[in-house]
């Protein structure tokens, strides 16, 4: 195997953070090794996304996505990274995608997220067959994202559901500066081989 092909990880932030927030950091120093690349995407801008900056930040920062590579989105950044993945994952597929308080519908009580969703052409046909394992974190409790719409997305993705009691919207004020069950998922999904 040479060297090119190693694993790697990418985190994608929620609205209203930036790369240095929550369990982002954390994550990288727990998961760096010499065999894995870890990179913290920055998403312009968080707290008023725009659609198309987005994903000219995906574009620019997920340059080494390969068969090998899991990526991690929290909040938003799901949305924006289903969009994303639609149009790279015709030509190629990915090891793992795991998405954190994952949703791809409008919400209530966040209006101004609605511009930003319904640009976001949602295939789920591309995504399933193409991301080799899926899995979406979710919360009862998730003060931002109605639970019906994250298992939605779940079974559109033809995902695994994790619950994790009590963790909001896995924000640092939610007492997530550390997330060791997404820690413990990765592990797992890094020993795997998938054929």
């Amino acid at each position: 195997m040479s060297h090119n092909s190693k694993n790697s990880v990418f985190i994608l932030h929620c609205e209203n953070a930036d790369p240095d927030q929550h369990w982002y950091g954390w994550l990288e120093q727990q998961l760096k090794s010499d065999e894995l690349r870890v990179e913290r995407v920055f998403l312009a801008d968080a707290s008023h996304p725009e659609a198309e900056i987005w994903q000219t930040c995906l574009e620019a920062q997920l340059k080494g996505l390969n068969e090998r590579s899991i990526v991690v989105a929290h909040g938003l950044s799901c949305v924006a990274l289903s969009r994303f993945l639609a149009q790279k994952l015709k030509q190629m597929t990915i090891k793992a995608g795991i998405f954190i308080a994952g949703f791809n519908d409008p919400i209530a009580q966040h209006p101004e997220f609605n511009a930003f969703i319904q640009q976001a052409q949602f295939e789920s046909g591309i995504l399933r067959a193409n991301i080799q394992r899926r899995l979406v974190f979710f919360s009862s409790n998730d003060p931002v994202i109605p639970v019906p719409l994250m298992f939605k997305f779940s079974n559109l993705l033809n995902a695994q559901l994790i619950e994790v009691a009590q963790a909001g919207h896995f924000r640092t004020e939610d007492g997530f500066k550390e997330f060791p069950q997404l820690l413990q998922a990765l592990q797992t999904l890094l020993k795997a081989e998938f054929s």
